[in-house]
């Protein structure tokens, strides 16, 4: 008989999700109740690839995407999963915060030639990092914590004092939600838009993120390239725009010139939940943990913040 507390994750996008894998794999009763299904949240929009972007405090982040960076290169060995490695170009500059690469696995990271730098600029890594293609990788997730006994409840939470009864534990995964759900006023949305073009030729992976409202990505999938995109802070508008789409055919036109003329498949954006700091702790004085504000990095960060709520988990158990 199991006699671990159970547990119910709140919110189903990819901390939600990763966080009751490893929990329920770990031996205890979880269920999910979220708002939105999985292929609704702001995770099935995102880009997906393993890059700490707008991730906070830096120091923390990088030790859990380090930690999620392992995790992923062993999923990225087994069919199924949507994952798998990927050269990708990481622009930047001289006196940049380029800490992200330190904790990774030596041959990970290496300077990039001159010649493999877009033009007008000077700097930049490559490096071997896991891509996670959504549209496989959080159906892979839903489906590993069903077989695993794992429930899905499709529901919005608006009261959680109920769900704590009888030595419940909760863990918050609501992102933005933790706004109205929690009272927590830091976090804020950085919304983010991105274009799916038609794959006819290769193309290099890169990120240029280095200065606020003007970042540029280009993510090479096995279904199409994705391209991005924007960091609009406070913006809560779910809904591509045609502007924010031109803008991001030029930038990234501007960074590989093998584009071409893309052809637009889809458009779509999405609410990155940020904060100050991400929030991977237990609140004082109830059995509540908290798993949010990840900014652009919540894949990055999904597997290190996961086995962070478990620890947390473990010393309520002992207490």
């Amino acid at each position: 008989m199991n006699t671990l507390q159970p547990i119910t994750v709140l919110g189903a996008g990819i901390s939600g999700l990763t966080t009751a894998v490893r929990l329920i794999e770990s031996g205890h009763p979880v269920r999910i109740l979220a708002k939105e299904p999985p292929e609704q949240t702001a995770s099935a929009v995102a880009a997906a690839i393993w890059f700490p972007y707008e991730a906070e405090p830096v120091e923390q982040a990088n030790r859990w995407s380090a930690k999620s960076f392992r995790t992923f290169q062993k999923l990225a060995g087994l069919p199924g999963t949507g994952v798998r490695m990927m050269d990708f170009l990481v622009l930047t500059r001289s006196g940049m915060d380029n800490s992200w690469k330190d904790e990774l696995p030596d041959g990970a990271v290496r300077p990039a030639r001159p010649e493999e730098l877009p033009t007008g600029y000077e700097m930049g890594y490559i490096a071997k990092v896991p891509l996670a293609e959504t549209q496989i990788y959080l159906p892979y997730l839903m489906e590993r914590f069903r077989k695993a006994g794992g429930e899905l409840v499709v529901q919005e939470v608006k009261d959680v004092e109920s769900l704590l009864q009888g030595g419940r534990i909760i863990v918050n995964c609501t992102g933005l939600g933790s706004r109205e759900l929690f009272g927590d006023e830091t976090v804020y949305p950085i919304r983010g838009q991105v274009v799916k073009v038609k794959k006819t030729r290769p193309v290099q992976s890169m990120v240029d993120s280095m200065n606020k409202g003007r970042l540029a990505y280009i993510i090479e999938r096995s279904d199409c390239i994705v391209l991005g995109g924007t960091d609009y802070d406070n913006d809560y508008n779910r809904k591509p725009t045609q502007a924010d789409t031109d803008t991001i055919l030029a930038r990234c036109r501007q960074l590989e010139e093998r584009l071409g003329a893309p052809v637009v498949l889809q458009a779509l954006a999405g609410l990155r939940p940020k904060r100050p700091a991400i929030r991977c702790e237990k609140e004082e004085g109830r059995n509540i943990i908290h798993n949010y504000g990840h900014g652009g990095a919540g894949f990055t960060v999904s597997w290190g913040c996961a086995d962070e709520v478990r620890a947390a988990i473990i010393l309520i158990a002992r207490q």
